[in-house]
């Protein structure tokens, strides 16, 4: 009876022991959940914040192109803004809105030679709004959050390529290769199609309005990006209107009366006036007519024919000669801090830039001083003139743009030709450092006469990619628009409400 008793007492004070635990065991379940419901809700908070953030960014980008990209892309060069311009705001259908749109002139750039003033900040701000947590039976709230993207474009001008053809054939349909020994270090580009022979090469990017090349034998040609095909076209002007707006002086011909040559030199400008037929160099040097100052930051403009060269110790200034006929290039013209026999410089001191503009060709004068008559391999002792750098090749550092035809050169033995040269005529190596724009690329070297002409020895002067000389020519599509680079992209940090 006894060990009945005991046992009951047990039992009862077991079970109580048991309720305890279980209510205990029962407490931390709910707490452990509860816990886990709200790590479980902060986990979905931050998910919706972050895909928030996400989603804000990728609509303000939209923002940047729908508004601001498409704003520029669709305004003449002379219509772009001086100052900050509002533009309207955007929906992103199911995502959100962007906003505070604008586009304005990048600051810092006024006065600094190296920092070109054609580039523009667009702004965005992107807006997405997510839903957290309800509390005591009220609605969820609703959270924005907000991204601001930035991005620069710059309006792209002719010296950002290296070399830029409308047509790649002449008058005849003949095509002109690009083949073995041509190495270009910048941008190519043109509005036909490219012919490639051989193995020529290309460091910079090469693009072409055209859905192909043309070749003939290629072997081991070499891109260091992928080519770009169905690119947009460049517009190529009959005038060159800016430069023209710009000059200071203005010079005409008088109706074909007079001629007109430039001496660069590293004080200043010496321009000279003759009566067109009365005489070659002779005349002209005996024909001052002005001096000018070293310029900054100008522009010349002669209404008719001109021809240039540089004194022996070179040009220094900042100048875009333009001109309505043919430009003749009688010797070297190359930048004071430049090696006088190959042009190159130092682009980070050296502030000096010329640009040579023609509405008709660039042509090279078939001389002594530029290889005239088998310069470089003519005569009776071949090695003796190419020792001589006064007798072979020419040196150009400038941005050369041919709008009415081509950068090409004179006398080329061609059969119908009354000048003949010997054979062969082969007159050195253009130095160029600068960049080549021409409507219809032009020929620089010929097959006739067992050879004719010059090697390209063609660099990029990258400079020209920040700032290109005075006034030089924008490039444009067909509408008369500027075309834009994006050189950035920035984001600020998202926005918690």
């Amino acid at each position: 009876m006894e060990d009945a008793v005991k046992r009951t007492y047990v039992l009862a004070r077991d079970d109580g022991n048991i309720l305890i635990m279980s209510v205990v065991i029962v407490a931390l379940l709910v707490a452990t959940g509860m816990g886990y419901m709200r790590w479980a809700s902060d986990e979905k908070w931050d998910s919706e914040y972050e895909r928030a953030t996400i989603q804000a960014y990728f609509v303000a980008q939209t923002g940047l192109i729908e508004r601001g990209l498409t704003f520029l892309r669709t305004r003449e060069p002379a219509d772009l803004p001086a100052a900050r311009v509002n533009l309207l705001p955007g929906t992103v259908e199911g995502v959100g809105i962007h906003f505070n749109n604008a586009v304005e002139r990048a600051p810092g750039a006024e006065g600094n030679l190296f920092q070109r003033t054609d580039s523009y900040d667009v702004y965005s701000t992107g807006r997405v709004t997510f839903y957290g947590r309800k509390f005591s039976g009220r609605q969820a709230e609703a959270i924005p959050v907000d991204r601001v993207a930035t991005m620069r474009a710059r309006l792209r001008s002719f010296a950002n390529y290296m070399y830029l053809t409308n047509r790649e054939v002449t008058e005849h349909n003949e095509i002109i290769w690009f083949w073995t020994p041509d190495t270009l270090y910048g941008r190519t580009h043109s509005n036909d199609f490219i012919g490639l022979k051989y193995s020529p090469t290309f460091f910079g990017p090469v693009s072409t309005s055209q859905s192909e090349f043309r070749y003939y034998s290629p072997q081991n040609i070499y891109f260091a990006y992928p080519p770009v095909f169905n690119a947009p076209q460049v517009n190529f002007p009959h005038t060159a209107q800016s430069i023209r707006s710009a000059a200071s002086p203005f010079l005409t011909d008088q109706n074909g009366r007079f001629g007109y040559h430039f001496v660069l030199k590293p004080d200043g400008i010496d321009i000279f006036r003759y009566l067109m037929g009365s005489g070659g160099s002779e005349v002209r040097a005996d024909s001052f007519f002005m001096n000018l100052n070293v310029p900054n930051w100008q522009a010349i403009f002669v209404d008719g024919e001109v021809s240039i060269e540089c004194d022996p110790r070179g040009f220094s200034g900042q100048l875009t000669i333009g001109c309505s006929q043919n430009m003749w290039l009688i010797d070297d013209v190359y930048y004071s801090t430049a090696n006088p026999r190959t042009g190159d410089f130092d682009e980070a001191s050296t502030p000096h830039l010329l640009g040579l503009v023609s509405e008709k060709d660039i042509i090279i004068e078939d001389n002594i001083h530029n290889g005239g008559r088998g310069g470089w391999e003519g005569g009776t002792n071949p090695a003796a003139n190419q020792n001589d750098w006064n007798r072979h090749s020419i040196v150009i550092t400038a941005g050369l743009v041919a709008l009415g035809s081509s950068f090409t050169f004179q006398h080329q033995n061609d059969d119908w030709d009354p000048y003949q040269g010997p054979e062969p005529d082969e007159r050195g190596w253009i130095y160029l450092k600068g960049a080549v724009t021409q409507e219809r690329r032009g020929y620089v070297h010929r097959s006739c006469n067992n050879g004719t002409g010059y090697g390209k020895a063609y660099r990029y002067d990258f400079r020209f990619d920040r700032r290109p000389p005075p006034y030089y020519m924008e490039a444009l599509d067909a509408n008369g628009h500027g075309l834009f680079d994006i050189i950035s992209w920035g984001e600020q940090r998202p926005v918690r409400h």
